[in-house]
């Protein structure tokens, strides 16, 4: 379970959070307009063709055959002060070559594409080019090193740098292709020598495939040996790596006399911070002031600073001990159900103990003279002897400085305190706050939720000092935003905030039908191939929930879906929360006249190979059972059957990428046909997620991506609701009452960090719902989660709108935002409703329309 104070913002995230300050949104909308680049002044020569490919410019010569599919591409990196003038003279080759060729649009553009926590297979690109013959390859490569050889630019990590850069070579694909994992995401893909799609393989370490060709005087450079550091960094002998990002590496190390050490890189011109700041001078900045405050005991030593190859190391002390966000996520209470009173003491006595430690260590700091700069749970070590160490001072200043926040932790920052002191002494309140209540960025978009996130802390902890209490506030009224809440605490039993009518005005204000991309903003996955058509990200999950909730569908976002089917390339992913489907369900339960057309698409091929409800046969068997066409569905389902319990497929355990998905079709597939080969089929796959299962203090979670949990979408909320559909005797043998109220357990507990539907709290709402129609002593745990779920909400307009997960943006998506949290809603209203596909044995339809199976209208296939 996602525990204790989590710090950081998933990198993935990040080029999502650049164009607007409310909602995720592609890199492409940003407004850059001030620092866009035009090569040539922006002129084309005669019988060039320019395109636009997201934040890419793309120019091809006149009279150029199409690209090759694949094949060796050439980049050039940037840094933003050298991009223009690098883009202008990599045009001046290019042009003269007649090659096509690609550029990042602007310096923002370079800059966001090389910050710290950018994507580090592809940081420092700035440049592109397609030569589509080894003649051309070899010759562009001597052109632009000729040209730019030896000009900043970070080292791309996936390429084969060529001399002393920044020109680099790779072999990938040419032309955007997919290719499906087992558990159905998609991926980037080249092809095989046998034209079979497999992933283009995009780590941060030069790879060829073995089986592509290779020049021979690129063969010769490859056998000569690449560059970078291996398992021996100068005189140290790497052990494990603790930690990546685009700025580079933190590795447990051993010296020559087998001493343990911090190793911590840092890569040129490469992990820029807001301020433009690369990692090598904030590690600059580390160093020193490690060597000016390494007397403290609570500050790593500092062994020397060197270099190998180019980039820049710190050898430092290393700290045993676990840092205070892994303490929290063992042993925080809030996540455990109902926890005794001794428990809650016991965790508060020793949180404020370590705090108080910690607000020791900053004052400490303060007298030398110095302001951490970046104090959050990750950077708090816990030594075996109880005592803590601060690490990681790379954000360090001057106590007299003016903070400029160029980086920070969400939820450990407020951009406005520019008093280096103040700085620290608010994070060190949020980091108070965080350690009782994890919810502390929801502050940044709705700061109005402290004051309830104070009366949770004091209601959890009833024994918190006083004392300690009254510190902490004091720090949190630092922030300017914070501070008149806290200075007018309102009385707890204030009136609701989360309503159906406030939910839905956010999400139609929200909307964007101008927009072809997407039409309501929600999570980074709906800016994908196929997110903004299907259930879980984009617009027919939205209208499912407003639907659901009894809200009259509005024909001008009707009529914007309708258009984005129709306009789907053929390559669109087909499944029904991640694609097509997805309409599919939407306008066959509004008697669309677009649905026939749809389901007709689908059957047409090529389905997914992926069995999953997420984005897989299982989900696509659903919707046509829905429509009638039967023995296409029996025929997906029986696929689905035949591989439960294959190594490897479905193993992330949950309603959408994990077994219980299919465990839901086979028992829907058993009232239908009266078969007891699909209820023993149900059985079985139940059976393969609770191989995953770990019971913890009574609470059943499952182990999945590395941690233990409880959601729906991924997690023991998910697999409750196949153990709910299995018909009577499968569920007696599998004691399925017992597996249902340990998943429960798990998913009535106070403090969660997402409010979402798939992996947060308006999923647990909701299986809590479903499991009060069985057994209605969980109803009253469903409707608390529902009073919690307003703390996740943010004033939006005249309604309110969900944090999305990561609570750095908002998100309407039924996945992420507001839409799921309307679905949990109604789910409350009346225990046991079907409300969502696929995650019910029977369809979610009333009385008056069509009962599952029965078919509406006719389809071109499937009669």
């Amino acid at each position: 379970m996602r525990k204790g104070g989590g710090c950081g913002v998933d990198a993935k995230y990040e080029s999502y959070t650049i164009a607007g300050p409310v909602w995720y949104d592609a890199l492409d909308q940003c407004d850059d307009r001030d620092s866009r680049f035009a090569p040539g002044g922006g002129a084309l020569p005669d019988g060039w063709r320019s395109r636009t490919q997201g934040v890419w410019e793309c120019l091809a010569p006149p009279g150029a055959l199409e690209l090759p599919e694949q094949g060796w591409k050439v980049h050039v990196s940037a840094t933003p002060d050298s991009a223009e003038e690098t883009i202008e003279i990599a045009w001046r080759v290019c042009r003269r070559l007649g090659l096509p060729w690609k550029y990042l649009r602007s310096r923002l553009v370079v800059t966001v594409m090389n910050a710290k926590y950018a994507d580090r297979s592809a940081s420092g690109k700035a440049v592109t080019v397609y030569p589509r013959t080894a003649d051309e390859l070899e010759t562009v490569l001597a052109e632009l090193d000729e040209a730019l050889g030896g000009r900043p630019g970070p080292y791309v990590l996936n390429d084969l740098r060529w001399n002393e850069g920044p020109v680099s070579v790779r072999y990938g694909a040419f032309t955007l292709m997919w290719c499906e994992l087992p558990d159905g995401t998609r991926v980037p893909a080249v092809k095989d020598p046998d034209g079979k799609l497999v992933p283009d393989a995009r780590r941060p370490v030069f790879t060829v495939p073995a089986w592509a060709g290779t020049p021979d005087f690129l063969a010769e450079r490859i056998a000569a040996g690449g560059s970078g550091a291996g398992a021996v960094i100068g005189r140290y002998r790497v052990v494990k790596a603790l930690h990546f990002s685009n700025a580079g590496g933190v590795y447990l190390a051993e010296d020559e006399d087998g001493r343990q050490v911090v190793l911590k890189e840092a890569r040129p011109h490469a992990g820029l911070d807001a301020a433009g700041a690369d990692a090598v001078t904030r590690l600059t900045v580390e160093r020193d002031v490690l060597a000016r405050i390494g007397h403290l005991p609570f500050v790593p030593t500092l062994f020397e600073h060197f270099t190998a190859w180019e980039h820049h190391y710190l050898a430092m002390e290393y700290i045993p001990g676990e840092p205070f966000s892994a303490w929290l996520g063992r042993e925080y209470p809030l996540t455990r159900h109902r926890p005794e009173a001794r428990t809650l003491a016991g965790f508060a006595e020793l949180a404020v103990a370590r705090l108080t430690q910690v607000e020791e260590c900053v004052a400490a700091l303060h007298r030398e003279g110095v302001a951490f700069g970046d104090l959050h749970h990750h950077n708090i070590m816990i030594r075996p002897d109880g005592t803590v160490a601060l690490i990681d001072f790379e954000l360090a200043t001057p106590l007299d400085a003016t903070r400029q926040a160029a980086l920070g932790a969400p939820g450990f920052m407020d951009r406005a305190i520019t008093d280096a002191r103040d700085a620290d002494l608010f994070a060190l309140g949020c980091c108070q706050l965080a350690a009782l209540v994890s919810l502390t960025a929801l502050t940044m978009r709705n700061p109005a939720v402290v004051t309830r996130l104070l009366d949770l802390v004091e209601e959890s902890f009833p024994a918190l000092p006083s004392d300690f209490v009254a510190r902490m506030t004091e720090r949190l009224a630092l922030s300017p935003a914070l501070r008149p809440h806290l200075a007018a605490r309102p009385a707890a039993g204030a009136p609701s905030t989360l309503t159906a009518a406030g939910l839905l005005r956010g999400i139609d204000g929200a909307a964007t039908p101008g927009r072809a991309d997407r039409l309501h903003p929600g999570d980074v996955a709906g800016l994908r191939p196929g997110g903004a058509l299907g259930l879980a990200y984009g617009a027919s999950g939205v209208l499912l929930a407003r639907h659901l909730a009894g809200a009259a569908p509005d024909e001008e976002h009707l009529d914007w879906l309708a258009a984005a089917v129709r306009r789907a390339p053929a390559d669109t992913p087909a499944g029904l929360y991640d694609g097509l489907a997805g309409a599919g369900w939407l306008f066959h339960r509004l008697g669309h006249p677009d649905a026939p057309n749809v389901v007709d698409r689908l059957l047409a091929g090529p389905l997914p190979e992926a069995l999953g409800l997420h984005g897989g046969v299982t989900g696509i068997a659903h919707l046509l059972l829905e429509v009638g066409a039967t023995d296409e569905a029996l025929g997906l389902a029986a696929k689905a059957a035949g591989r439960i319990g294959e190594a490897g497929l479905l193993d992330r355990p949950g309603l959408l990428r994990g077994w219980s998905g299919p465990a839901v079709l086979f028992a829907r597939c058993a009232r239908l046909t009266g078969d007891a080969a699909w209820a023993e089929a149900a059985e079985r796959a139940v059976r393969c997620e609770l191989r995953h299962g770990r019971l913890v203090d009574g609470m059943l979670q499952m182990h999945s991506s590395n941690r233990l949990l409880p959601y729906l979408a991924e997690g023991s909320a998910g697999v409750a609701l196949a153990a709910l559909s299995l018909p009577a005797a499968q569920a007696e043998a599998l004691d399925a009452d017992r597996v249902v109220e340990a998943a429960a357990r798990a998913g009535a507990v106070r403090v969660v960090v997402h409010g979402g539907l798939f992996n947060g709290r308006a999923g647990l709402a909701y299986v809590l719902a479903q499991v009060a129609a069985r057994l209605p002593h969980w109803q009253a745990e469903a409707e608390e989660q529902l009073r919690l779920l307003e703390l996740h909400l943010s004033p939006h307009q005249d309604g309110h709108v969900l944090h999305g997960d990561q609570l750095v943006r908002l998100s309407t998506d039924l996945a992420t935002g507001s839409a799921g949290a309307l679905l949990a809603l109604e789910a409350a209203k009346s225990p046991g409703q079907a409300l969502l596909p696929g995650a019910h044995p029977v369809s979610g339809w009333t009385p008056e329309r069509a009962e599952p199976g029965t078919p509406s209208r006719r389809f071109g296939v499937g009669r």
